[in-house]
């Protein structure tokens, strides 16, 4: 077995520019089965507790707060929790993300074919639909882009007057939020596969990944007698939502199983279409986010650039993954209690939040290795030197180090091993030490020192382009 692990990183860092995050988000920390953990303060987490007490009184002050919920995740533990955490509510539109993720189980088995037409499956409806419609695939249903234009069950008001003319578009060629794709994709879902989607979603989801309160005796099929295809109502309390969502950011993983196959995250939370808001897009069932929409959205600069991707809901339902900040964030309200929580009276709570995380700035100094010749098997001396150039004290994090043919980090790279750095006061520096042997595989060669500070991310790091530092050659003998 080779002793060295080959760096897997799908962005190239170069001297000059970090493209892209080095930390993969399945190894985000996970909510434990049964009460989630909780942060012990903010402060452990690298928040500020004036930010989280801050976002809780606006919370209170909003008019649906004592019949609503909000839960945020970090790193797999709750950081904040506002209101009624374990009341189930109705999730409305949320049940399409509910959906996609059971697909994607499903095509992973074969049981179902995204490239199957309606008219193979021989999917039709109450308005019957024309030889045209009928081939629409599955796959362009399930991105709200089949071309038909009928009623469907469970139409808000805004949904039917913006429904284009029937006929007007051929399959694929346009996106329009439609409740028809949605609601065939249910039926088409339960005769491919056999099983209930309630049941499916528990037996499948909801237990392997500790969902507490989640029953599917509470959710039912709302049929409308212009349609054969009903909309298929989920009940589910904020912190199973936010569980649901913590699966997603670590790619479809929970422990040692693989629930949702990774792909098909990637695959389902990638925009195929673009909404009428800038940065805002439509995947599979799920609404996606640039980087810079909460920026503009905000209108606060002092927001890190943050992709992301939502499962959303008539009157505040919202689960939000941000992977790259592996927070979760979840919002829940009792719609038939009256409660209807806009985004414009939410999305403050991301903002608070977000801007009183503590905002560091590491820098990679230097990176040096002693001796400058060695052979496969002997020992190189390593040290990196780092400074935290921000006003506040940095959370303990280390330095990977590698070694690189080139002046870049990618596949061919060697890794070496990681230092450990405790946490640095505002302007203080501190070397990163580390004894290695030279992998014996390692061909002979000229390598290039590479060290990365923070690879985990555990700093809000939001300049890590200078985490980076290729140090002077090293000579494989």
């Amino acid at each position: 077995m080779r002793k060295q692990r080959r760096v897997h990183i799908a962005a190239i860092l170069t001297a000059a520019t970090l493209i892209g995050p080095i930390a993969l988000h399945s190894s985000a920390a996970e909510a434990a089965d049964g009460d989630w953990e909780r942060w012990g303060s903010p402060e452990e987490a690298g928040f500020s507790s004036a930010a989280i007490a801050a976002a809780e009184q606006h919370w209170q002050g909003l008019p649906d707060a004592p019949i609503g919920a909000f839960v945020m995740v970090f790193k797999g533990k709750i950081l904040a929790s506002f209101g009624r955490e374990t009341s189930p509510f109705w999730c409305h539109s949320m049940r399409k993300s509910f959906l996609s993720a059971l697909y994607g189980i499903h095509v992973a088995n074969g049981n179902i074919d995204l490239d199957m037409t309606l008219e193979e499956l021989d999917i039709d409806d109450s308005t019957a639909l024309t030889p045209a419609e009928k081939q629409a695939k599955v796959r362009h249903l399930i991105k709200a882009r089949s071309g038909i234009y009928i009623e469907a069950a469970c139409e808000a008001p805004e949904m039917k007057a913006a429904r284009p003319p029937r006929g007007s578009h051929p399959p694929d060629t346009f996106w329009y939020y439609n409740n028809w794709d949605f609601n065939a994709l249910g039926t088409i879902f339960r005769q491919e596969t056999g099983v209930d989607i309630f049941e499916e979603f528990q037996n499948r989801i909801g237990r392997h990944i500790g969902m507490q309160d989640f029953t599917p005796v509470t959710c039912h099929y709302a049929y409308e007698p212009f349609s054969e295809h009903p909309c298929y109502t989920f009940r589910m309390t904020t912190r199973d939502r936010a569980r649901f969502g913590q699966l997603f950011l670590q790619n479809g993983r929970w422990g040692d199983r693989q629930i949702i196959p990774e792909e098909w995250v990637a695959e389902s939370t990638r925009a195929y279409s673009q909404s009428e808001a800038v940065g805002r897009g439509y995947g599979y069932m799920w609404w996606t986010y640039e980087p810079e929409f909460f920026q503009l959205f905000l209108h606060d600069p002092r927001l890190r650039p943050l992709w992301g991707y939502a499962a959303s809901g008539y009157g505040g339902q919202a689960i939000l993954v941000l992977p790259d900040a592996e927070i979760v964030a979840a919002c829940g309200v009792d719609v038939p209690a009256g409660g209807d929580l806009d985004i414009l009276e939410t999305a403050p709570l991301l903002e608070i939040i977000l801007t009183g995380r503590e905002i560091i700035d590491l820098r990679t100094l230097r990176a040096k290795a002693k001796p400058r010749r060695v052979a496969p098997g002997e020992t190189l001396r390593l040290v990196a030197k780092l400074k935290n150039a921000s006003p506040d004290r940095s959370l303990a994090t280390s330095v990977d180090f590698y070694l690189a043919p080139e002046k870049t980090l990618d596949q061919s790279a060697w890794w070496l091993g990681k230092a450990k750095v405790n946490g640095l006061a505002a302007g203080k520096k501190k070397g990163a030490r580390l004894k290695a042997a030279v992998p014996e595989d390692v061909p002979p060669g000229t390598y290039y020192l590479v060290t990365v500070a923070d690879q985990d991310k555990s700093n809000y790091d939001l300049d890590r382009e200078n985490n980076l530092k290729v140090g002077k050659k090293v000579v494989v003998k």
